[in-house]
């Protein structure tokens, strides 16, 4: 699903669904601390995930971050969540890369010439998930 197809929700119906007037959204657009979806109109379309964008803010507003924590905040949680992913994938092509290398008896070795080094199995624990 593309963007245009998640973006359903007019301001006006998206500042009702977070309680927020439609003026203070377009605040927190003006500050950079969200960019809905623009139609070639120019009319604003709010996602679900701006929905849970704006309970964020007005979560971390209402405990005294100022607009420049806050999105110092966003941006933190963009980039871990950019780091996790990356995470995910390199593990996954390791997990593959492993599987190939594996020799008869299912084990990961690694090549030297003309000769095989057998290596224990690798048990990792995922700190990521709980």
């Amino acid at each position: 699903m593309n963007e245009r197809e998640e973006a359903v929700y007019i301001i006006s119906v998206a500042a009702e669904i977070v309680g927020m007037h439609p003026q203070t959204l377009r605040g927190y657009e003006q500050k950079g601390l969200l960019e809905p979806y623009r139609t070639p109109g120019g009319t604003r379309r709010y996602s679900r995930a701006d929905l849970d964008r704006l309970l964020l803010i007005q979560e971390l507003s209402n405990a005294g971050v100022n607009t420049a924590g806050i999105a110092r905040i966003l941006k933190l949680r963009s980039e871990n969540q950019r780091l996790q992913n990356q995470v995910r994938r390199l593990r996954r092509l390791l997990e593959d890369s492993e599987r190939r290398r594996a020799g008869p008896s299912g084990r990961a070795y690694v090549q030297f010439g003309s000769f095989r080094t057998n290596l224990p199995d690798i048990v990792r624990d995922d700190p990521l998930e709980d």
